[in-house]
């Protein structure tokens, strides 16, 4: 794993929101994608609250709103939040109000992280007992974003998906029961989803 060293907080803060103003026409899931991931929580769990963190254009929340439609869906996004149903909210820092309260929670920005092992702690607290959190992976988080780029301000974490497995678990205090499956639509090289269930 490498992470991105920036001055400060602040500095993090503002390349971030800096970041989502310049790609705020790209979407990096696919509905296909989150449907399958939807009737994987629709088969083990009957969730009634959701949580998208680092949604941008919030298509992610609107799709799980889809296809778990009793499921109260938003997403979080660190700069502007005028996509439905987003709030804007840094995922690094914990909301109160969503503590023991969330069934699932699904991300493929974990990349963006400011301190991954912190931040995978906030987002396990955010979920019930039994509740799940997906983190959807392809080649290009293993590299910040290109394979040919190295962390950077934008991309600060680079982790692979093996490191995912042997990380979190030690992060969680071994809280937590890891599984990895294969999604359907693969953008690049491979197409991952990491479930982090609450036990």
């Amino acid at each position: 794993m490498k992470i991105y060293k920036y001055k400060n907080y602040n500095e993090y803060v503002t390349c971030q929101k800096e970041a989502n103003a310049r790609k705020a026409s790209n979407v990096w899931a696919v509905e296909e994608n989150i449907k399958f991931l939807a009737d994987y929580i629709n088969k083990n769990i009957e969730a009634k609250t959701g949580l998208c963190h680092g949604t941008r254009g919030g298509y992610e929340q609107s799709w799980f709103r889809k296809y778990i439609p009793d499921c109260v869906v938003i997403g979080t996004e660190i700069g502007d939040a005028s996509a439905p149903n987003t709030v804007q909210w840094d995922f690094n820092k914990q909301n109160p109000i969503w503590i023991n309260k969330i069934d699932f929670i699904y991300s493929n920005s974990f990349d963006h992280a400011f301190n991954p092992m912190e931040t995978i702690k906030i987002w396990f607290e955010q979920i019930k007992s039994g509740g799940y959190i997906f983190l959807e992976y392809d080649k290009r988080q293993e590299y910040t974003g290109e394979i040919s780029k190295s962390v950077n301000k934008t991309d600060p974490v680079s982790i692979t998906v093996d490191e995912l497995i042997t990380l979190i678990p030690v992060w969680l205090d071994y809280k937590c029961k890891i599984t990895v499956i294969d999604m359907p639509v693969v953008k690049k090289v491979y197409q991952k989803t990491v479930i982090i269930k609450k036990v």
